[in-house]
């Protein structure tokens, strides 16, 4: 069985199309959804209504419990500029959602398990207490703590935007990276591709059609610095990217 994996698709439709098409080439048997749908792109009802239409499981994440729920969207701000620009898009993002959409997000699990092809594998966002826990590819202990809770083989992650796959022997944890919005200033869409019966993950990455989602950010009137940070793929306007430094 040949599963599409996908996280963090932050409203950014041309990317999820993007990827989308791309696994359909791939003739993938599933699609699995690590959460963080809206919020940063312009277009959230057209991201929700396409994984909708698609019946791709989702797991809920920080953005779209903040957006479904009015929750915080995480523990700790960011940088003062890039908080600032965080909460003005999430604030757009609850006033444009529609209520069909904001239903679907408030009615997302936080965690989704099941077997497939003969794998024990469960998918949540980022840790099983909190949405904005940022699981890094050498957090290893942490990674085999959360999957000796579910008894998963397969442990899938989102949140950080950070592709990677680690094998423990009797755990395969991987993060697909981000569909919507990259921060290592490559900014392609990133997705990955479970082979259940080889037990390995391949993580990719695919062109889409930025200047078409930078347009949208502007039509749609947000701030300009978001159309910014997908421009270099990058987390805050005032550092540069690194490849190691989680979305909050």
């Amino acid at each position: 069985m040949r599963i599409g994996l996908i996280s963090d698709l932050h409203a950014n439709l041309p990317a999820t199309q993007a990827v989308l098409a791309a696994l359909d080439r791939e003739a993938v048997d599933l699609i699995l959804c690590a959460g963080d749908l809206v919020c940063y792109g312009a277009q959230p009802n057209e991201v929700l209504a396409l994984l909708r239409r698609r019946g791709v499981p989702c797991v809920l994440g920080n953005y779209d419990a903040a957006a479904g729920w009015g929750n915080p969207i995480s523990r700790k701000p960011s940088s003062p500029a890039t908080e600032a620009l965080k909460q003005a898009a999430m604030s757009w993002t609850r006033a444009i959602l529609q209520p069909a959409h904001r239903r679907f997000l408030r009615g997302l699990p936080w965690t989704h398990s099941g077997r497939y092809g003969g794998l024990s594998l469960t998918l949540l966002h980022a840790g099983p207490e909190h949405l904005d826990e940022a699981i890094l590819p050498e957090h290893t202990q942490r990674q085999a703590e959360i999957a000796r809770r579910s008894q998963a083989e397969v442990l899938v992650l989102g949140h950080t935007h950070l592709a990677f796959a680690v094998d423990h022997g009797d755990l395969l944890c991987v993060n697909p990276g981000a569909v919507g919005r990259a921060l290592d200033g490559d900014v392609r869409a990133a997705y990955a591709v479970l082979d259940t019966v080889a037990r390995r993950a391949e993580l990719r990455r695919v062109d889409y059609d930025v200047d078409s989602a930078i347009q949208a950010i502007t039509a749609a009137g947000l701030p300009a610095d978001l159309a910014e940070l997908i421009r270099r793929g990058a987390r805050r306007l005032e550092e540069p990217v690194t490849a190691h430094d989680p979305l909050a």
